[in-house]
């Protein structure tokens, strides 16, 4: 038994929590941005994905949900199920940091989303 007020070894620091929100929220932005540009057709996104600077052709379960979403023929090669897994994952994120994804996304600078939407093929307008 732990005493009252000290932290598990499992729990995340709210850096760590805040830091996760912000990685996955990115990762919600750049698969959107890869779909919403329609020069990069399906059976290309594995490879627009190893132009991201998030990493995304390393992890494991983004490359194996393209390549089963490739091997089934859905239409978007499961991109948008990913989209929704990682939005989820923000908002509970959020929740957690008692905050909303507006706070999230203003927190971001406009050069690193600027930077991650050309990654995609996509030219962010000045800022809004």
């Amino acid at each position: 038994m732990q005493p009252e007020g000290s932290r598990g070894d499992n729990m995340l620091s709210e850096k760590e929590v805040c830091d996760r929100a912000e990685y996955c929220y990115l990762i919600c932005l750049q698969l959107n941005w890869m779909l919403a540009n329609e020069s990069i057709p399906p059976e290309k996104y594995l490879e627009q994905i190893r132009k991201s600077s998030l990493g995304l052709a390393e992890d494991e379960f983004i490359v194996m949900s393209i390549e089963e979403g490739l091997r089934t023929g859905l239409e978007d090669c499961g991109v948008n199920n990913l989209i929704l897994m990682y939005e989820s994952f923000v908002h509970a994120f959020c929740e957690v940091m008692q905050t909303d994804i507006q706070d999230l996304r203003d927190s971001i600078p406009r050069d690193v989303l600027k930077k991650l939407a050309a990654e995609m093929g996509i030219e962010l307008a000045a800022e809004p």
